[in-house]
C-alpha cells in the first residue's frame, strides 16, 4: 500500500530534525576538541573579518620584532669591536706620548713599531667582524671583508636601515668610512697609524709628536661613532619591545574571538547530544506507531 503524503512529511520533518542536532552536536564537538570558536569565515563573517586584522598586526609586529632584534645584536657587535678598537688606539697613543721623549733612542723607538705594527693589525681584524654571514663595518657592502691588510677600505658610504614601527625606518650599521677615514673631516685612523710607525722607524721625534694629536682626534672620531651606534641600540631595543607587545595584544585579541570558553564549549556539546538523542528517539517513537496503525 502506497505510504500517505502525510507520512512522507512527517518523516521528512523528523528527518530535518535529526539532521539539524546532529550538524549542532559535530559543530559543538568541533569546538570542544579544537578550541577554536570560529573555524571557517562563515563561522561568523564579522569576527572573522576581524581576526584576520588581528593576524595581520601580528605578522607585521613579529617581522619587526625579529628585525630590530637582529639589529640591535649586530649593533651590540660593533660595539663590542670599537671598544677593542679604541683599547688599541689608546695604547698607540700611550706609546706616542712616550715615545716623544727625547730621552729615547732609536732602538726604543724600534722597538714600539713593532707593537704599534700589531696594534694596527688588531684593528684592522676588528674592523673586519662579521655577525653571521654579514661584515658590519662596510655599509651596504656586507659580503666581504671591508677593509684589506693595508687598511684600506672596501665598503661604501651606505647606511642600513631597518623598519621599527611600520612604515618607519633607523639607520642600522656604523660609518666605518667617516669614523676610521676621516670622510666627512677629521684624520684617516689607520693611516694615522702607519704614519707612527713610520715615525718610529726613522726615528723621527717630530713625526712622532705628531701622532700623539693624531690619534687623540682618531680616540675621539671611534667614540663618537660608537655614541651613535649606542644610541640606535637603544632605539632597536625600544622598538623591539614595542613589537613584541604589539604583536601579543593581536594574538590575544585574535584569540579572544577565535577560541571558545572550554566549559561553556562542553556545556554545549553535552546539550546538544542530548537533544540528537532526543531526536533519534521521538522519531523511532513515530515510526513505531506509523507502522502498528499500517498493522
Amino acid at each position: 500500500m502506497p505510504m500517505r503524503v502525510s507520512d512522507q512529511a512527517l518523516y521528512s520533518l523528523a528527518n530535518q530534525r535529526i539532521m539539524r542536532a546532529r550538524s549542532d552536536s559535530t559543530a559543538a564537538g568541533d569546538a570542544v576538541s579544537t578550541g577554536k570558536r570560529i573555524q571557517h569565515p562563515w563561522d561568523g563573517s564579522g569576527d572573522a573579518g576581524m581576526m584576520v586584522q588581528h593576524q595581520q598586526t601580528e605578522g607585521s609586529n613579529d617581522g619587526i620584532f625579529n628585525a630590530t632584534n637582529h639589529a640591535a645584536q649586530e649593533l651590540g657587535a660593533v660595539d663590542g669591536a670599537m671598544d677593542q678598537i679604541t683599547t688599541s688606539l689608546t695604547r698607540a697613543k700611550e706609546l706616542a706620548v712616550q715615545m716623544a721623549n727625547d730621552t729615547y733612542n732609536a732602538a726604543d723607538r724600534q722597538d714600539a713599531s713593532a707593537e704599534v705594527k700589531q696594534l694596527f693589525t688588531a684593528v684592522v681584524s676588528q674592523l673586519n667582524v662579521r655577525f653571521g654571514d654579514r661584515y658590519l663595518f662596510g655599509g651596504t657592502q656586507d659580503a666581504a671583508a671591508p677593509f684589506d691588510a693595508s687598511g684600506a677600505y672596501l665598503g661604501d658610504a651606505n647606511v642600513r636601515k631597518v623598519e621599527i614601527a611600520p612604515g618607519i625606518m633607523q639607520d642600522a650599521s656604523a660609518r666605518a668610512d667617516v669614523a676610521l677615514k676621516g670622510s666627512a673631516g677629521g684624520v684617516d685612523v689607520l693611516q694615522s697609524l702607519q704614519d707612527f710607525v713610520t715615525a718610529l722607524n726613522a726615528n723621527d721625534a717630530v713625526g712622532v709628536r705628531t701622532a700623539v694629536g693624531d690619534l687623540d682626534t682618531s680616540i675621539s672620531q671611534v667614540s663618537r661613532e660608537r655614541s651613535r651606534v649606542g644610541a640606535m641600540m637603544n632605539v632597536f631595543d625600544v622598538a623591539s619591545s614595542m613589537a613584541k607587545q604589539n604583536r601579543d595584544a593581536a594574538t590575544d585579541a585574535r584569540a579572544k574571538l577565535e577560541d571558545v570558553d572550554i566549559f561553556s564549549a562542553s556545556t554545549r556539546f553535552a546539550a546538544t547530544q542530548r537533544a540528537l538523542e532526543a531526536s533519534m528517539s521521538a522519531a523511532a517513537q513515530q515510526f513505531k506507531l506509523t507502522l502498528l496503525d499500517k498493522l
